[in-house]
């Protein structure tokens, strides 16, 4: 049996931090490191000389290997390397009946003019603690993504199964709970209302087709059939006006009221008989109990209101106007005001009046404020625990816990830049909340801006450095005049811009800020040469949670919330956000700003509606 006899490598088996076993043609070992020792509970003198597959157990997953299987067996009858299998687990068995999982590489080696072999491992156990980990993590938290889903499609019969075992993700669960049974109620409260509407158009049908099957019977009295059918038809018209859930009211062209149903009436909280044959003028808000008629009737003088795009709503027709209003007479609510011209039969141009349509949208928007701060308190509360995470790592990192090996600062790091994304998702869901809320928090003030967009550019130096692309910054040669802006919300802005960049920039490629005066627009441009976008798929680009269909199966992590936070920030400055791009030669987005703080528009004039 040859024995390996070289002093210097004996001293450099015994400074491997891994765990080492050479063994000879026979399969038996004649050299072991210290760590090998250490992890397989032997002296050196135990294991020397030792047949390799008999000197200690190895097993794959819970099942044994067999002697025809193992390393020695491997190596040097089947002329083999013996390696971890792909999606499988290698466990060593030590002498004190330890089984702990290894990673583990052998192959043939040929020492001193001998056949032979050598056997490299290492102890896994705290990578597969950390693996099962994140997995147990993942699992619990992929249980509110269909619950999410769900309820965001109005299904509130789930919810999320709790343990009796208190841990990190009780409280978020039983908020969750707690707030699907809220949607639940008001649903509920929302479909009775729904039915009782249902209900009451279904009897006006139900009397239109009696009318209907009255007047067929009597065919001989043609003439007053139909003088008779027209008085009815004009009474239906006018019983289905009656009974309409939302409040109808038309004026001439004096803005005098004509007709008022009993659903304005009772919205607006005043009686149709001291108003019909009046106008109605901004000024008569001073009267008792007019307030709320004078806002629908002109909303533009309202103290709350707000524009509606009408294409958001189906309005197609020219001249229509949408808008919301709040009244507080009788009661506080939002109301929906769409009003309709009526021309002159045949003209289209003489105006004769209006008709105002008043939806009482109060209900919905409360269930649009739940759904939103239901978004916000989740990732408030899935912010506190993956925070703590960051702590802790941070604290392990900087050596709190004891040193790190290289390893397990690589696996550390890993996690850490994990939960930094997490982190970062979590933020965008907070923004968005924010932004649909108005409580974005704007605050304009004259900045430089080329120092905001200098400072971002900065800032992404290390990121472009770290994916090997080259950032470029150009700066027009006249500097630009300082105007009024949020800087904190440009710099977000770009951030995303110049992040999305970076993310979907392969290596060694240019991506380049160029800042510009274009007249009485201040100009950012973020030109890269990266994947590009699909022409059929840039519309869709702004929306929430949209991702390009060419990126999504690419290795890059994302939320596609980003680009709808740059496009809200833009409109809320008064500008826009443009993109021109090619898929597989890459996008240039343009953010665009007035100089003139006059062009910023009122936050109520704004509608994300």
């Amino acid at each position: 049996m040859q024995r390996a006899s070289s002093n210097d490598l004996d001293s450099l088996f015994s400074f491997i931090a891994e765990g080492l076993i050479v063994f000879d043609a026979s399969g038996r070992i004649t050299a072991v490191n210290p760590h090998a020792t250490l992890l397989l509970d032997y002296t050196s003198k135990e294991l020397m000389g030792k047949e390799l597959d008999r000197a200690f157990r190895v097993y794959e997953g819970k099942k044994l290997l067999p002697l025809t299987r193992r390393i020695g067996a491997t190596v040097l009858q089947k002329k083999r390397i013996f390696t971890t299998p792909k999606w499988k687990t290698i466990y060593f068995a030590s002498q004190s009946k330890r089984i702990f999982p290894v990673f583990v590489s052998a192959k043939p080696m040929r020492m001193g003019g001998h056949d032979g072999g050598v056997v490299v491992f290492r102890d896994i156990t705290t990578e597969k603690e950390l693996t099962n980990y994140r997995l147990t993590t993942a699992r619990k938290l992929a249980k509110l993504t269909p619950l999410l889903q769900k309820t965001a499609m109005g299904d509130f019969s789930k919810r999320v199964s709790i343990s009796r075992n208190e841990d990190e993700f009780t409280e978020l669960f039983v908020g969750l709970n707690l707030m699907i049974d809220d949607l639940e109620e008001l649903e509920k409260t929302r479909k009775e209302e729904e039915q009782k509407r249902l209900s009451a158009v279904k009897k006006v049908a139900q009397e239109k087709r009696r009318l209907t099957e009255r007047y067929s019977h009597d065919l001989e009295k043609k003439v007053r059939q139909q003088t008779e059918e027209i008085r009815r038809s004009k009474a239906h018209t006018e019983t289905i006006i009656e009974n309409l859930t939302v409040g109808l009211i038309e004026y001439d062209a004096q803005h005098r009221v004509v007709r008022m149903n009993r659903a304005a009436e009772n919205i607006l909280g005043i009686g149709r008989k001291s108003v019909i044959g009046k106008a109605v003028h901004p000024q008569d808000a001073q009267k008792k109990y007019w307030q709320s008629l004078v806002a629908v009737t002109h909303p533009l003088s309202a103290d709350k209101a707000r524009v509606i795009d009408k294409k958001l709503l189906g309005l197609a027709k020219s001249g229509v106007r949408a808008m919301e209003v709040v009244i507080q007479y009788p009661i506080d609510r939002e109301l929906q005001v769409i009003t309709v011209p009526l021309t002159a039969e045949g003209t289209g141009k003489c105006i004769r009046g209006s008709v105002k349509v008043l939806r009482d949208v109060t209900r919905e928007r409360v269930i649009a404020r739940s759904k939103s701060e239901f978004i916000s308190i989740a990732a408030h509360q899935l912010r506190t625990p993956l925070s703590a995470v960051k702590w802790a790592m941070s604290m392990i990192a900087e050596g709190d816990m004891g040193a790190l090996n290289d390893d397990q600062r690589k696996l550390l790091q890993r996690g850490y830049d994990t939960n930094e994304k997490m982190i970062a998702l979590v933020n965008d869901l907070l923004n968005v909340a924010r932004i649909e809320d108005g409580r974005f928090g704007y605050a304009f003030s004259k900045n430089d801006f080329g120092k905001t967009i200098e400072a971002v550019a900065a800032t992404s130096q290390l990121a472009a450095k770290e994916k090997n692309v080259l950032l470029r910054l150009v700066k027009p040669r006249e500097a630009m005049p300082p105007f009024v802006y949020d800087p904190d919300k440009i710099a977000l802005a770009l951030q995303n811009l110049v992040d999305n960049a970076i993310k979907y920039t392969s290596s060694g490629k240019t991506i380049t800020i160029t800042i510009k005066k274009n007249g009485v627009s201040a100009e950012v441009a973020v030109q890269d040469e990266g994947v590009g976008i699909p022409q059929n798929q840039i519309e869709r680009l702004f929306t929430k949670f949209f991702r390009a269909s060419n990126v999504i199966h690419m290795q890059t992590s994302g939320s596609g919330l980003g680009l709808f936070i740059v496009k809200n920030i833009a409109k809320r400055h008064g500008g826009s956000v443009h993109v021109v791009s090619k898929e597989n030669e890459g996008s240039i987005f343009t953010l665009i700003l007035p100089l003139q703080a006059g062009r910023i528009p009122k936050e109520d004039t704004l509608s994300d509606y």
